[in-house]
């Protein structure tokens, strides 16, 4: 009878180990996938990138800051041409786990279906200290991509440089040959589509049967980047 107990606690910690071995590996493949630049590099919390339109009628356009009025202080997200910023300020956007838009964890990659905060870079006001994107209804009847982080905002700590309220977060998902931007505030999660509205095109929640924006990643030097300027106003 002791010889059997001891086989029985033997297998059970043969199992045990077995278990400890392939729980690792396991848990690996459950982590949604990567997500790549045009040349095939994952996303990471520490570069930044520009994000283009994959559309070839919309080919050299890329998701850059813009508002409706010159004085405004909150920016919105909008399609335009490349070239219009020459490469430089305003076009490019840093993409960080939303986790660790707190600094920790900064090479962390870019996962899909996975929650992440979007900035645009290089550019500040007198107005602001951060230009985060955020979902925000305007008088246009849409809801937009805004573009701000004000002191006192709800769920936003500029000097901790965290925004987490949910408003804060988007996904990329796969879509085609390329990815697609999705916003889960007011559940379920809806595609950021285009919306033409005062000459130009506007980067919106989805509320109608438009289709979603698809979006390639480039990688943005950080080499090119110009002296950082004074802020101006508007």
């Amino acid at each position: 009878m002791e010889h059997f107990c001891f086989l029985v606690i033997l297998s059970l910690s043969g199992l045990a180990v077995a278990l400890q071995l392939t729980t690792p590996c396991n848990a690996a493949q459950a982590q949604p996938p990567p997500v790549y630049d045009i040349d095939g590099h994952e996303l990471t919390g520490n570069n930044m990138y520009t994000i283009m339109a994959a559309d070839r009628n919309l080919s050299d356009h890329c998701i850059s800051v813009g508002s409706f009025r010159s004085e405004e202080c909150h920016k919105h997200a909008t399609l335009t041409p490349c070239k219009q910023f020459g490469g430089m300020r305003g076009v490019h956007v840093s993409i960080k786990p939303a986790e660790a838009s707190d600094g920790s964890s900064k090479e962390a990659s870019i996962r899909l279906s996975t929650d992440v905060v979007i900035e645009f870079k290089g550019v500040v006001t007198w107005c602001k200290h951060h230009l985060r994107w955020y979902v925000h209804g305007e008088n246009t009847n849409q809801t937009h991509v805004s573009a701000s982080c004000f002191r006192g905002m709800n769920g936003c700590q500029p000097s901790a440089g965290t925004c987490m309220e949910q408003s804060f977060l988007f996904r990329v998902e796969r879509h085609g040959t390329g990815y697609k931007l999705t916003s889960c505030f007011n559940a379920p999660c809806r595609d950021l589509v285009l919306f033409d509205y005062a000459g130009q095109r506007w980067l919106t929640v989805k509320k109608d049967g438009r289709e979603p924006l698809v979006v390639v990643f480039k990688k943005f030097p950080l080499a090119s980047l110009p002296p950082a300027s004074a802020p101006q106003l508007g």
